[in-house]
């Protein structure tokens, strides 16, 4: 199954069992995004990989943050 496909399925389900499952997830995925923009800004050698650039978590960070932050 494909990561879209995948993420369409979860939002179809929530949406049919369970409204307050959407609240949970945009906040575990804001969570998230902050505990993974703090370690990379406190230990960024660790985020150092050939295949994924620490830039691709903070250009998700800002999608993630533009939709779906509680802030106006």
């Amino acid at each position: 199954m494909t990561n879209d496909k995948a993420i369409k399925n979860l939002v179809k389900a929530l949406d049919k069992e369970n409204q307050i499952g959407f609240a949970l997830l945009r906040e575990r995925i804001l969570k998230i995004m902050e505990i993974t923009m703090d370690s990379i800004e406190t230990n960024p050698e660790a985020w150092q990989n050939p295949f994924i650039h620490p830039n691709q978590y903070k250009l998700l960070n800002e999608i993630v943050q533009k939709h779906l932050s509680f802030k106006d």
